[in-house]
């Protein structure tokens, strides 16, 4: 659409904000935006250039979670260099457990969105152990994680599944400004080795 990706959904937002559809929503307009604008703050996301970065945000549990992923392309495979989140879980009762619940969403996003799958073979699981179910490794892991909350004198509402679906969404779209390709399906390590070949 040729539009900011963070400007386009604040736009959206705005809409939905000042002339909502139905009566009953479950999402608050307002803080779906105000994690959208702490995360463009905080990721730099103004001055990316030619950094690859992608964004997502999401709603569930009654939190409000938007991430920015940057990364770059070393062998046709992504070197995780940044995610930033920005969360809305009102109340942070307890600040350092909240950190790690989020970087643990988040990695267990990238886990799913990368490597993450499970096939059967006539109705038996073809990967019957842990060592046999790819996941992200240590070296794989973003170089950083920077979490950051949205000051709120709301309710503690939830926080260990807000920040995990906003991660794939987050990693495809860096990926596209990475290669130019889109990446519909999971998990993205086969069309990334499609890519290497």
């Amino acid at each position: 659409m040729g539009k900011d990706p963070i400007e386009m959904r604040l736009e959206l937002l705005e809409r939905a904000r000042l002339n909502p559809v139905g009566d009953n929503n479950d999402y608050d307009p307002a803080r779906y935006a105000g994690v959208l604008e702490l995360v463009r703050d905080k990721s730099g996301w103004a001055q990316r250039g030619a950094r690859a970065m992608g964004v997502s945000a999401y709603f569930c549990h009654k939190s409000y979670c938007a991430n920015v992923i940057e990364l770059e392309m070393k062998d046709n495979q992504p070197a995780l260099r940044k995610v930033t989140s920005a969360v809305d879980c009102g109340i942070v009762v307890n600040p350092d457990a909240a950190v790690n619940m989020t970087q643990g969403g988040i990695i267990n996003g990238l886990c799913h969105s990368l490597f993450g799958e499970l096939t059967f073979e006539a109705g038996t699981p073809s990967k019957r152990n842990l060592d046999e179910y790819r996941m992200l490794r240590i070296n794989e892991a973003p170089e950083s994680i920077d979490v950051y909350f949205v000051d709120s004198q709301i309710d503690p509402t939830g926080l260990g599944e807000p920040p995990m679906p906003p991660t794939p969404a987050a990693l495809a779209n860096a990926l596209y400004q990475a290669t130019g390709e889109r990446f519909y399906e999971q998990p993205f390590i086969k069309q990334l080795n499609r890519l290497r070949s």
